[in-house]
């Protein structure tokens, strides 16, 4: 295990250490997410293109790609990567559990070393053994990520995947919507959630993973997302953590939008952790 100089890093192996949108369309989603999160956008070379990092506070917040530059076309969108002491090892695990590997691990001298795989429920998500970087630089704050959420039609499966995938327990509690929502946690500190889809064969929707950004004003960021040829989707929706809403961006790509009132995760390096979005 590599602490990088001895420093210990930020994320527990299974936290959520960073997101991704994986777009066809890189520009127009920097342009959409520029104007509605506020983020500035620098580019580093990645292979024939770029890879779009996004700040919020002069702090790194997310990702955005072409799709045709490392996922083969796949238009994945929203992305989350999980943290893992062994990219290997953590790979051979979760196809043993019945994952199939999508994008095999890539190493990248700035960062670390990513791979993608979907789960035996359909769900894309990412691994991440940190290198140069622990993955994004703030939690919580505004215009930064604060919760990733999957829904799923088989919430049994799921949190059994995830458990022998990353050590997760699974907490059941009613969510503000009234559908059956699980708080995953690490060494009993949240770490993301889990909502059941009602969905049954054989029109079960695939799994997805799904991040919540934290905006200071939640109906004006909806206004925005509206005008920037955005959806509102479903919200807004009162919480515990605050009032939330699903929208999709300018490709149809779902996320959360939360007016954040208390923290749903711990900041890197915080001591402290608070209890899910539903619960």
């Amino acid at each position: 295990m590599n602490h990088h100089g001895g420093a210990a890093p930020p994320f527990a192996p299974g936290e959520p250490a960073w997101v991704e949108l994986c777009t066809a369309r890189p520009d127009q989603a920097e342009a959409f997410f520029r104007a509605l999160m506020g983020w500035t956008v620098r580019r580093e070379q990645f292979g024939q293109g770029a890879y779009r990092i996004c700040e919020a506070g002069g702090h790194d917040v997310a990702g955005i790609i072409d799709s045709a530059l490392l996922h083969a076309g796949r238009r994945h969108g929203w992305i989350t990567y999980f943290a893992v002491d062994d990219i290997e090892s953590a790979i051979d695990r979760a196809t043993s559990l019945g994952a199939t590997v999508l994008l095999e691990p890539r190493h990248l001298p700035a960062a670390g070393t990513g791979a993608t795989i979907v789960d035996p429920q359909g769900a894309v998500l990412g691994l991440y053994e940190a290198g140069a970087r622990a993955g994004v630089e703030a939690l919580n704050s505004i215009g930064s990520l604060c919760w990733n959420e999957i829904s799923t039609g088989d919430p049994a499966g799921t949190a059994a995947f995830y458990g022998a995938l990353f050590g997760f327990t699974a907490d059941l509690l009613r969510s503000s919507t009234g559908q059956p929502y699980s708080v995953l946690k690490l060494d009993g500190q949240p770490v993301a959630g889990l909502l059941t889809l009602e969905s049954a064969w054989p029109n079960e929707l695939p799994a997805r993973w799904v991040p919540y950004f934290n905006v200071a004003t939640l109906a004006d960021a909806i206004d925005r997302v509206v005008s920037l040829g955005g959806a509102s989707v479903i919200g807004p929706v009162s919480s515990p953590n605050g009032t939330l809403h699903v929208v999709h961006d300018s490709e149809e790509n779902p996320l959360y939008l939360i007016e954040l009132e208390s923290s749903l995760r711990t900041a890197p390096f915080a001591p402290a952790r608070q209890a899910g979005p539903h619960d």
